[in-house]
């Protein structure tokens, strides 16, 4: 597990966010992989408060519950210079905390095609 205080270090740091969602009726999957020093600041800036506001790096690494096979499944991976992370969720297992930064990615999806 990690320590809250150590993971709030990675504010600055150079930061890698690897994004990926499967599922649905469709069973399209998306990719998504952002280089946060690549990015305008302000799309960057929104995405780190987002990583931090929801306290990525001290999120479960598995939903406890299994999620209908209908449903949307995420693979979220955010890297820095010292810390990575992986996330895998659900719709209907996803912390409250975690959607803001799902939808934003989500927004980038669109976006990049």
């Amino acid at each position: 597990m990690y320590d809250g205080a150590l993971a709030r270090n990675w504010i600055g740091q150079m930061i890698q966010i690897v994004f990926e969602r499967t599922g649905g009726i469709m069973g399209r999957k998306v990719n998504l992989h952002l280089d946060l020093d690549e990015m305008p600041a302000d799309q960057s800036a929104t995405l780190k408060r987002l990583v931090d506001e929801s306290d990525f790096f001290d999120l479960e690494v598995s939903p406890k519950r299994t999620s209908p096979l209908d449903e949307f499944h995420y693979v979220i991976t955010v890297t820095t210079g010292t810390i990575q992370h992986t996330i895998r969720t659900s719709d209907s297992s996803m912390p409250a905390v975690l959607r803001p930064l799902v939808n934003e990615l989500l927004t980038h999806t669109r976006s990049s095609k």
